[in-house]
């Protein structure tokens, strides 16, 4: 498990090492975005255990958010430099591929909320 809290934090500072990207985006588009919030919420206002739980969760996601953090800082620097296009491009796709998946998203939670109403 902490692989791959590991990895989520990792790709959260890659994306927030970039201008205009946000690491809630990525955490929203790897799924785990409520666990983050509520680990949040839990470490300021549960009870111990759900303080305890919700810590570990930070921590690990912290430390591969560091991590991440340091790896762009070297890597992409030197990549923005010379290549500022082809990267500017892919982020175009990333955000390009994300925008189904948040319609679809929007409609599964449109169409729950409409028996509620």
């Amino acid at each position: 498990m902490f692989i791959i809290q590991f990895i989520r934090g990792f790709c959260m500072a890659l994306a927030d090492s970039v201008p205009g990207v946000s690491g809630g985006t990525i955490a929203f588009l790897l799924g785990f975005y409520d666990q983050f919030i509520s680990s949040i919420d839990d470490l300021l206002r549960g009870g111990l255990e759900k303080k305890k739980k919700a810590l570990f969760f930070l921590i690990r996601l912290g430390i591969g958010w560091a991590c991440g953090m340091v790896m762009a800082v070297l890597v992409l620097a030197g990549i923005f430099e010379s290549h500022i296009y082809a990267v500017s491009s892919m982020f175009i796709g990333f955000i390009l591929f994300a925008i189904p998946i948040v319609v679809r998203e929007e409609q599964q939670a449109l169409r729950s909320d409409k028996g509620a109403v």
